[in-house]
């Protein structure tokens, strides 16, 4: 019995001799098959218009004219749904599972999920200025601790700075730990930022769906940890202490292992490409705490500050969580390395109090 290929020569030679006999020609073949974009999703917890947003977006950019619009970034927004517990957590752990190719995941997260290689980026107190937030997220420190994420199962790409966190107080504002005292603080699910606000006397929790209005009303609630882009999702006006910085947000961008060996060698490269043009583009796109703390007041917030002693108060208190993140030495050695950036840092422009449309 003949091959099929050698049936297929057979029949095509006695085909051309008939068209060639008739004064027929053979009909031209069709345009080459076009190559078929490769799409790798990426989950978040965010939404359009919200900071982290912007850097899936300007990364899904970056990637799309990189490739020639050979890679596509679908960016998968509330991926894990809306008043979603632990919602961080919840799209990390889709990653580390194949769920999702990638994920932008705020880096305070990996701690519940066994990564304590971020440990030092949220000391309390320590990175308190985009620029010096800008610096921490580069390379030179970034890379180190997004080695912690091999051993769960995903390649961490880059860290994007986002801004710094603070205390958002419903009436009266946190001036001293005091203050915090018995009641709660709706936060983010991370270890080590819980840990902080527990050092304070506060009630660390993440308050889904309507469980932040209902403290409030009850009282139990007294302050939110949160940005000023964040401030006007928030569901009363509120108090900031802005010369308070606890810790920054950075994201981290995050592809599952196994997904990422699907693609190729420069395909690969082409993403770290394309993380790192981000994370610069993400640095000179964070807006001046100075320029925030003015439009939250003309948006109807109120901007107190800390005296030297009410800010010292703070700090002792977070001293315990100090010895905690110290007691490892890679983390410690970090931190180092932060605190001789810091100290090159020039002093940021003041924060000035001001009132609601001042």
């Amino acid at each position: 019995m003949r091959t099929p290929s050698k049936l297929l020569t057979s029949a095509g030679v006695g085909l051309l001799a008939l068209l060639a006999a008739s004064g027929c020609t053979a009909p031209a073949a069709g345009p080459p098959a076009t190559e078929q974009a490769k799409t790798l999703q990426i989950a978040t917890d965010d939404e359009p218009g919200r900071p982290a947003a912007a850097q899936v977006e300007e990364f899904a950019r970056q990637v799309k004219e990189a490739s020639g619009g050979k890679i596509l970034i679908e960016p998968l927004w509330k991926a894990v749904g809306h008043d979603k517990d632990d919602w961080d957590q919840a799209v990390a752990r889709g990653v580390v599972a194949g769920d999702f190719d990638m994920g932008l995941v705020p880096a305070r997260a990996w701690d519940t999920e066994g990564v304590g290689s971020f440990a030092a980026l949220h000391a309390p107190f320590l990175v308190t200025s985009n620029s010096l937030l800008a610096k921490v997220t580069e390379p030179a420190i970034a890379d180190e601790m997004l080695a912690g994420l091999d051993k769960v199962g995903v390649s961490g790409l880059a860290l994007f700075p986002e801004g710094t966190r603070m205390l958002f107080s419903f009436g009266k504002p946190a001036l001293k730990p005091g203050d915090l005292a018995g009641k709660k603080v709706r936060a983010p699910r991370s270890e080590t930022t819980y840990a902080l606000l527990k050092a304070l006397g506060a009630t660390p929790d993440d308050l889904v769906g309507e469980l932040f209005p209902e403290g409030l009303a009850a009282g139990t609630v007294v302050a939110a940890e949160s940005s000023f882009a964040f401030a006007g999702t928030l569901p009363e006006p509120t108090t900031v202490t802005g010369n308070l910085v606890l810790y920054p947000k950075v994201n981290s961008l995050v592809v599952n292992a196994k997904a990422l060996q699907t693609l190729s060698d420069a395909e690969q490269q082409l993403l770290r490409t394309a993380a790192a043009a981000t994370r610069t583009w993400a640095a000179e796109n964070m807006t001046t705490a100075t320029d925030d703390a003015a439009k939250f007041c003309k948006d109807g917030g109120t901007v107190v500050t800390a005296t030297e002693a009410e800010a010292a108060l703070f700090k002792a208190a977070g001293a315990p969580v100090y010895a905690k993140i110290e007691a490892d030495p890679e983390a410690k050695a970090r931190i180092a390395k932060i605190r001789d950036l810091a100290a090159a840092e020039p002093a940021p422009d003041a924060i000035k109090p001001c009132s609601p449309g001042g």
